[in-house]
């Protein structure tokens, strides 16, 4: 996994960060322990829960 950046995520609907954030934490246990993929998973959980909690978040029109 790589690691996501916000200016991909300042892109997505409320409705994609909630889905991407699902998929991420059910692909948790799959990932080796302190392997690089695993670390990346959850610095993209931590940058998908920080978007979800700005306001108005989605693409800019």
């Amino acid at each position: 996994m790589r690691a996501l950046n916000e200016t991909e995520l300042m892109r997505c609907t409320k409705q994609e960060l909630a889905a991407l954030l699902r998929r991420i934490a059910a692909e948790l246990p799959n990932f080796p322990e302190g392997s690089v993929e695993l670390r990346n998973a959850h610095y993209n959980l931590h940058i998908i829960r920080r978007a979800l909690a700005r306001p108005g978040i989605g693409p800019r029109l």
